[in-house]
């Protein structure tokens, strides 16, 4: 009997556990009260914060962790929340700026017209690597080929394609392709006034950024955030 007794408990214990114990969900939702919010799970993909000023969405990667708005409100009794993006490595260093910007104005096809380019960004071994991956290139349009665990697309922190004579903003394609987590720039006018305008995305919710802390720009690249302020 003890043994029968032994074995109901433990099948009753088992079966009583909720199944988010056992398998917790990629997207957490959380209710931001008056204490502080909690560390993003390590298990999480991105999580929803509720807090008294709005929807945001939040997500952790290494060298990044990004809290960025969905839809404004207000809601009373919560705490309200703050955008930011914080990235742990140093800034971009210039050399690598000035050779995307240079690699930029060179991008042509057969009929030597301008071309889009995508550049990737990583840090690893204690320093920034830029990598121009191979890449479908038109002049509207850019997109790496590999995008598998081992491709430059995956260790990316930072991605910057060019716009070359077009300004830089973010078009429709941009929002469509753009749906990882990292920070993510589009450089325009650059054969006359170059500038860039860079921005978080978070799984396809995004929001502008300076390029301050980020990258290291040169004179003649003017961040356009700051130029709208």
């Amino acid at each position: 009997m003890k043994l029968l007794e032994h074995v109901q408990k433990h099948v009753a214990t088992t079966s009583l556990l909720p199944a988010i114990a056992r398998n917790p969900p990629l997207i957490q939702h959380i209710i931001a009260t008056n204490q502080n919010l909690p560390e993003i799970a390590p298990t999480s993909m991105y999580e929803y914060v509720y807090g008294s000023n709005g929807t945001f969405v939040r997500a952790k990667r290494q060298g990044l962790e990004a809290i960025a708005p969905v839809s404004y409100y207000k809601a009373k009794g919560l705490k309200a929340i703050s955008a930011s993006v914080q990235m742990t490595y140093p800034a971009v260093p210039l050399m690598l700026v000035e050779q995307m910007l240079q690699a930029s104005c060179i991008a042509c096809d057969g009929n030597n017209k301008p071309v889009e380019i995508v550049f990737h960004l990583y840090f690893e071994n204690g320093n920034w690597h830029l990598a121009i991956p191979e890449q479908e290139q038109t002049a509207t349009s850019c997109k790496p080929l590999d995008n598998s665990a081992n491709s430059t697309y995956s260790k990316a922190i930072v991605e910057i394609h060019s716009h070359h004579g077009m300004k830089a903003n973010f078009s429709e394609t941009d929002n469509r392709d753009e749906t990882g987590f990292r920070i993510y720039g589009v450089i325009g006018e650059i054969f006359s006034k170059p500038q860039i305008r860079m921005r978080v995305g978070i799984y396809g919710h995004f929001y502008e950024v300076a390029t301050t802390g980020i990258l290291e720009l040169p004179a003649q690249l003017t961040d356009c955030l700051e130029e709208d302020w």
